[in-house]
């Protein structure tokens, strides 16, 4: 489907961390996608792994969809999550999103997502913004899709990550969406 998807695309298969290095030799992969589960670690670990031996942005393609799982990636420094049981564009989606420097989370992962009271703290616009955001979109992007100028959509960005207590707009992102603030 890969292949399909990506017309200059290699994709190789490897069970650990070590067989990936190995058989990347001196080249570097644009996205790494992986499941923790198969290789039978914590996702912070093999994302740190990782990080060690390659540097490419990583997405989760697993069957687990719970928030924990999604949230401790996002600290991780994912771009990417993606369940096993969603269409395959999304897993194309995010591959693409991952490739261009931006995130991406399966929307279906909205409905395993309880809101909490204490976060309803973002006002629609902010809201509106995290979910461009969330989606993959950039700030320039969002300033023209909303009709802002890109400072604007910078300052509600600076505001939302302090009022969500984040330090990234990933971690933000991940905060929205395990509050229940964005989809």
């Amino acid at each position: 489907m890969l292949e399909r998807a990506f017309s200059d695309a290699v994709v190789a298969d490897a069970a650990t961390v070590e067989q990936a290095s190995q058989a990347l030799g001196d080249d570097a992969p644009d996205v790494i996608v992986i499941d923790p589960w198969r290789a039978g670690v914590e996702v912070t670990d093999i994302v740190g792994q990782l990080r060690e031996h390659v540097d490419a942005p990583i997405v989760i393609f697993t069957s687990d969809g719970g928030a924990r799982l999604l949230s401790e990636a996002l600290k991780a420094g994912v771009k990417g999550y993606v369940r096993k049981d969603s269409p395959s564009d999304d897993l194309v989606r995010a591959i693409e999103a991952a490739r261009a420097g931006e995130f991406y989370v399966d929307p279906g992962l909205s409905s395993t997502i309880v809101l909490d009271e204490a976060d309803r703290t973002l006002s629609a616009r902010q809201r509106e913004i995290l979910q461009m955001l969330a989606d993959g979109m950039q700030t320039e992007a969002v300033a023209t899709k909303l009709g802002l100028s890109t400072e604007t959509v910078r300052t509600h960005t600076k505001r939302i990550l302090a009022k969500l207590e984040a330090s990234t707009r990933t971690q933000a992102v991940a905060i929205g969406i395990r509050h229940g603030l964005i989809e």
